[in-house]
């Protein structure tokens, strides 16, 4: 099964933080806010998984990302 370089990410960073989840997350959280949305044009892949179809009101999980370099839109004249 390969796994998504999202899912590696989190694993390296979880395993750099030797298993603390809170400082995991907040690496996490700092590479999203502070790389991704401010340097690139995130998108999100959204999906369901069995598991939680009738756990909530939202059945939709993000399931990975893309995200290109930003660029900026050309003028049209």
């Amino acid at each position: 099964m390969k796994i998504g370089k999202e899912v590696h990410f989190i694993g390296v960073v979880l395993k750099k933080h030797e298993g603390e989840e809170s400082k995991a997350v907040e690496d996490v959280r700092k590479k999203y806010f502070d790389d991704f949305a401010k340097t690139k044009d995130l998108y999100l892949f959204l999906g369901t998984s069995q598991l939680h179809h009738f756990t909530g009101k939202n059945l939709f999980i993000i399931i990975g990302t893309f995200h290109p370099k930003l660029e900026a839109q050309q003028t049209l004249f």
